[in-house]
């Protein structure tokens, strides 16, 4: 049985102004393409920092020690200037991992008028499937 994903970020570094989550992504490691990463961090007296990424799976597990057979992604966030974190204070850290793809509608449908239950009658539609597509992220992620 292969590992089971964690529901936690391993760890968070603040290095140069910016912070690094270590996610672990083993559950999604047989998807091909790229992955989101979105979340939050925040710190009591209010610290913040918005997490958006969209990153490749490692193509084999990078976990090390107990971790060994496990994936992982490091993934940036710029923390607002306001609120710094502070190094003697708990983080809580919300990330969400998705699968990432694309779609491009055309305007109108290709259903007959009004045999649709998924598009309204009235209003702007956009329904014509043009192209669909799965995406990868760039070396280092975006």
């Amino acid at each position: 049985m292969p590992p089971q994903p964690h529901p936690w970020v391993y760890s968070a570094n603040i290095t140069d102004g910016k912070i690094t989550f270590r996610v672990q992504v083993t559950g999604l490691h047989d998807m091909e393409g790229a992955i989101e990463i979105t979340g939050e961090a925040t710190q009591d007296g209010g610290a913040f920092a918005p997490i958006s990424c969209i990153t490749n799976i490692p193509a084999d597990p990078n976990g090390v020690g107990d971790d060994a057979g496990m994936y992982f992604v490091d993934v940036e966030a710029d923390p607002t200037p306001d609120y710094p974190f502070k190094d003697d204070q708990d983080v809580t850290v919300f990330v969400r991992a998705s699968k990432v793809w694309v779609t491009v509608l055309g305007p109108g449908t290709d259903d007959p008028p009004g045999t649709s239950p998924r598009t309204p009658s009235t209003g702007p539609t956009w329904g014509k499937r043009r192209k669909d597509a799965r995406i990868s992220a760039p070396e280092g992620g975006y």
